[in-house]
């Protein structure tokens, strides 16, 4: 189960962004908004004890940070520890949270969820076994996140994930949204099954592939599309090609930051100085063809190459209507640069609206590690 950014830029503008941030909650003050992959197993029994009841700050904090922690630990960056850090800390504050709580709307719809409440055992309270949330989407107000799914180990195959599930669409729904979105891992099946059973349907997916290593590449020359580094005039064009490459619902959950592809001279410095300090460099190549006015940049590849112990990373936008043509030219430009860097695994993130990239990367050695899908449910 993986928690995913929504508040921040997409990853693909930023190879150092490539891993995404893990925690649901829209505070804006100290966390970050975001969307949640689902490892509940498909539930068809119906759950035997046990109530569903609105999620309360002051008193679930604690059992849900508790949830999360040991359901993701392994599967979290270190942005995603630090949000959950976070939310421990807030856990321990029950006197803030509850006068945020009363004062604050912001807050409460941050928190706006549900969790599922077993029983105790004798003379033992009662406690939280699985818990959803349901945020706005910061990139579109009009649609919600159903987001930190997660049940108990031992409290799985009840359909306690399926009514959480079910709680947090309702309630969506019952607030006037458009619709819902929810990401899953690819290779969920059980969970995928869940919400197409509940009528989510497939929109994008973004993946993760990785190369142990990758032999020095070489340059593939193209005749329809000029492939240069990218230039600070550049800018205005490259954040026109992320807003027609990068899918919309994906920039419901993380909306573009046009500092990312458009950035000014202090952000060019600040990133200079960050790849100096992290023994690091970073290249970004763009793929040129004819418009009405001029050449204008139709894919995007960020490469970082790492002169640590880190591996090098990839990330690769595409326009739609290229898709297909660009891809073999720019990637082996983007991989060629890597030749003079030490021999590192080599990590690429790109989304799968088409099959191109992918097999093209497949051709250099890479396989995919992971796939992230978004999907959607309409309301009205």
């Amino acid at each position: 189960m993986l928690l995913t950014t929504c508040a921040a830029s997409s990853s693909i503008s930023n190879p150092e962004r490539v891993d995404l941030d893990r925690l649901c909650y829209n505070r804006p003050t100290w966390a970050v908004g975001a969307s949640m992959v689902v490892t509940i197993a498909t539930e068809a029994s119906q759950p035997r004890q046990g109530r569903l009841r609105p999620l309360e700050p002051v008193r679930d904090l604690r059992d849900v940070s508790r949830l999360i922690g040991d359901a993701f630990a392994s599967d979290m960056d270190e942005r995603g520890r630090a949000a959950l850090r976070e939310l421990r800390w807030m856990a321990r504050l029950s006197p803030l949270v509850w006068w945020l709580s009363q004062a604050d709307p912001e807050f409460r719809d941050a928190f706006r969820g549900f969790v599922w409440e077993a029983p105790g055992a004798a003379g033992q309270r009662a406690r939280v076994v699985g818990n959803a949330n349901v945020n706005r989407a910061p990139g579109n107000r009009q649609w919600y996140i159903v987001c930190n799914v997660v049940v108990a180990a031992e409290y799985r195959n009840r359909g306690i994930g399926r009514q959480l599930t079910a709680a947090a669409t309702d309630e969506a729904d019952g607030l006037g949204a458009q619709g819902v979105l929810l990401q899953v891992h690819q290779d969920n099946r059980p969970a995928m099954h869940l919400y197409l059973d509940l009528g989510f349907r497939e929109v994008s997916g973004e993946a993760i592939l990785w190369a142990e290593e990758v032999p020095p590449v070489a340059v593939v020359e193209g005749v329809d599309y000029q492939v240069r580094p990218a230039q600070p005039g550049d800018g205005p064009k490259i954040y026109e090609l992320a807003r027609q490459a990068v899918p919309l619902e994906q920039q419901w959950i993380r909306p573009l930051q046009q500092q990312d592809y458009w950035p000014d001279a202090l952000s060019r410095l600040m990133t200079r100085t960050s790849d100096l300090l992290s023994n690091r460099t970073t290249y970004r190549l763009v793929a040129l063809a004819p418009g009405r006015q001029g050449q204008v940049p139709v894919a995007l590849a960020s490469v970082t190459a790492s002169f640590g112990r880190r591996a090098h990373r990839l990330a690769l936008l595409v326009q739609p209507e290229h898709a297909g043509r660009v891809e073999t030219h720019l990637l082996s430009r983007a991989l060629h640069l890597l030749a003079a860097a030490p021999a590192r695994p080599v990590r690429a993130t790109l989304y799968t609206n088409g099959p191109a990239a992918l097999k093209v990367l497949g051709s250099y050695g890479f396989r995919e590690r992971r796939t992230l899908l978004t999907m959607r449910r309409d309301f009205r």
